[in-house]
């Protein structure tokens, strides 16, 4: 497929913004990826955000910012190249202070080491162009005080298709090493018995032409929700150093 990254996550928002249910989920509305983000959120609740400015690559509909915005931080910023996801993310924002800012795909419009914490979650992996994921990846890091915090889909070698590229480790902290961060942390989420069971039926019983946010099959719904109390207990049992890994950086010169 021709993947446009501003064209295809606008029309991941307008699919969202179909279910009218206040999902705050950046794609798949599926039993799966509601568990997935409990784990997620599980890690992600534990940085220490107060009293830190903030900012958030790839925003999306704004659920992860609203987690953090109940940390207190001192400046809480959203970055996403979709204005669709931006007029999303404002309307499940609106009791919160959160500036939304649109990036038009050659930076983060934000001066150098302003923000503390500078984060993403699953958005570098969808920039399978490696010179777009660098330039990001930097961008971060030039925009970062103090850490750069990555939830992104690892390999142990770079592997993926047109929408999701995992890479190893080692390319994000060989790209920020030349920056003046330092890897400190590395987490993998116990997700994996879930994620193989599940992706093998959203592939079988949906169509291959489905886009990611658009609703899946009754019957694959349905087997996810029957499998998900078995393979969540399993999990723990099989972590791999592989898909959903927090990396935290620290700044370690300026």
């Amino acid at each position: 497929m021709n993947y446009i990254p501003e064209k295809y996550w606008s029309k991941v928002a307008q699919e969202i913004a179909r279910r009218n249910n206040g999902n705050v989920i950046a794609g798949d509305d599926e039993p799966y990826y509601a568990y997935k983000r409990q784990q997620f959120l599980k890690v992600f609740n534990k940085i220490n955000f107060r009293g830190k400015s903030v900012l958030e690559l790839g925003s999306g509909p704004g659920g992860n910012l609203r987690e953090v915005a109940q940390h207190q931080p001192a400046r809480l910023v959203g970055v996403d190249l979709s204005r669709d996801m931006l007029q999303l993310a404002a309307q499940n924002l609106k009791n919160f202070p959160v500036e939304l800012v649109k990036t038009n795909g050659s930076g983060i419009p934000l001066p150098d080491n302003s923000i503390d914490v500078v984060y993403s979650v699953t958005v570098l992996q969808h920039n399978t162009d490696f010179k777009m994921f660098r330039l990001y990846l930097e961008e971060m890091g030039r925009v970062a005080r103090e850490k750069v915090i990555l939830f992104e889909r690892t390999e142990k070698v770079e592997q993926g298709d047109d929408l999701n590229m995992g890479r190893p480790v080692s390319t994000y902290a060989q790209i920020l090493k030349k920056q003046g961060y330092q890897l400190v942390t590395t987490q993998y989420l116990p997700i994996h018995v879930s994620y193989y069971v599940c992706g093998t039926i959203r592939k079988l019983f949906n169509s291959k032409n489905r886009i990611e946010g658009e609703p899946l099959s009754k019957f694959s719904l349905f087997l996810e929700k029957a499998t998900l109390p078995v393979t969540r207990l399993l999990d723990p049992f099989l972590i791999l150093k592989k898909e959903v890994t927090k990396m935290e950086f620290q700044k370690t010169s300026v």
